[in-house]
């Protein structure tokens, strides 16, 4: 994650990063990691949103504030970083569906392609967890975490479209109304809602909350950050240990709610003032490059294994094949795709985004360069 001077970095909201998208993975496959369910695991996305927009914050609040970055060309970057790894994650969802799925379902599939490769939502259903018979209503049938891909670039757009508005004030408004309406869905139902359709609502308001506070810690909080200290791993471990603690079921809203409105924004702001030590940082910043490739291909991997291992009859522990496969094995496509996949292809992308702003008329080459970086 970038930080406000060139080369600098948030190595602990690295490790965090990371840290949390393997957390994600453990929600979605307790069975196939044979870990117990994680009941708070789903507030990881509040997680992810609080970090998007720090991190959004320090890396663009100047060069929009200056002019040197227009609103067009903050759009084709936050559309460059997020679209490739969603397309290797939609192309493995096809397969892993495609594979799962009976031949009967496969118009279904194709249905969702066409919004799906626009990356907006679907309102096509699938059996995702077939044989069971249920059609889960995902806003994303063949890839259902990049649900939060979408609350994701919605804000990142708002933002660059709407920056001038985004004062203090304004910010502060958005959080309270949002978080008035994460208060409501706490004492109604829940606020683990936006991955489906019946609960598409409760993301915005998740988002509302989350993404604003992190741009007003950013905003807010830009102290001289201390390395080479160990509470920076304190940290990941502590936000970790909060989101697996078995809380008691019948407080579980309130904790959740108490949760995303006030510890996890707390979190990012401590792991945004400290940084861990040297021989650490290797760690934490492997673990922030695998971070969204973790995410974003987790699901369809996960249901690749499980299917093609339990077509395998000669095998007689087939779950502990899995599990001993599974976590190392999204890990290594998580590097595999953003060193060999991802990285290459951004590059090509901002270098013909380059080449082009710089042959406009009366466009500065170089101020353009810059600003696209």
């Amino acid at each position: 994650m970038q930080g406000t001077q060139p080369g600098s970095r948030y190595a602990t909201l690295d490790g965090l990063r990371g840290a949390a998208a393997l957390l994600v993975v453990f929600v979605h496959f307790p069975m196939l990691c044979h870990v117990r369910a994680i009941e708070h695991g789903y507030l990881a996305v509040d997680l992810f949103f609080i970090m998007s927009g720090f991190v959004i914050g320090s890396a663009y609040d100047c060069k929009l504030a200056s002019g040197a970055l227009s609103c067009r060309q903050y759009t084709q970057l936050r559309l460059v970083r997020l679209y490739p790894l969603y397309g290797a994650g939609l192309v493995l969802g096809l397969v892993a569906m495609g594979l799962r799925l009976p031949v009967s379902n496969w118009s279904e599939i194709a249905s969702a392609l066409p919004a799906s490769v626009l990356m907006l939502p679907s309102h096509v259903g699938l059996p995702t967890f077939y044989p069971g018979p249920t059609v889960w209503n995902f806003i994303y049938p063949l890839d259902f975490p990049a649900w939060s891909l979408f609350f994701e670039l919605v804000a990142s757009l708002a933002y660059g479209v709407f920056f001038r508005d985004l004062t203090t004030r304004t910010l502060v408004a958005i959080m309270c109304v949002s978080g008035l309406c994460l208060v409501y869905l706490a004492c109604t139902s829940s606020i683990s809602g936006g991955v489906a359709w019946d609960t598409f609502d409760s993301g915005f308001a998740r988002l509302g909350y989350a993404f604003p506070a992190g741009l007003l810690l950013y905003r807010f909080g830009r102290p001289v950050r201390e390395r080479r200290h160990p509470a920076a791993l304190a940290v990941i471990v502590l936000a970790i240990a909060l989101l697996c603690i078995p809380w008691p079921a019948a407080h579980q809203n309130a904790i959740d709610l108490f949760l995303s409105l006030v510890v996890l924004p707390g979190i990012v702001w401590v792991a945004s003032r400290v940084e861990p030590p040297a021989r650490l940082l290797p760690l934490v910043a492997f673990s922030g490059l695998v971070s969204y490739g973790i995410y974003v291909l987790h699901v369809p991997l996960g249901f690749i294994v499980q299917d093609l291992v339990s077509r395998i009859h000669t095998l007689s522990h087939p779950s502990r094949v899995i599990a001993a496969v599974f976590v190392p094995g999204i890990v290594l496509l998580a590097w595999v795709a953003s060193r060999y996949y991802d990285a290459p292809v951004r590059r090509a992308l901002l270098a013909h985004l380059r080449a082009r702003h710089a042959a406009r008329p009366g466009a500065s080459g170089a101020g353009e360069a810059r600003a696209t970086r």
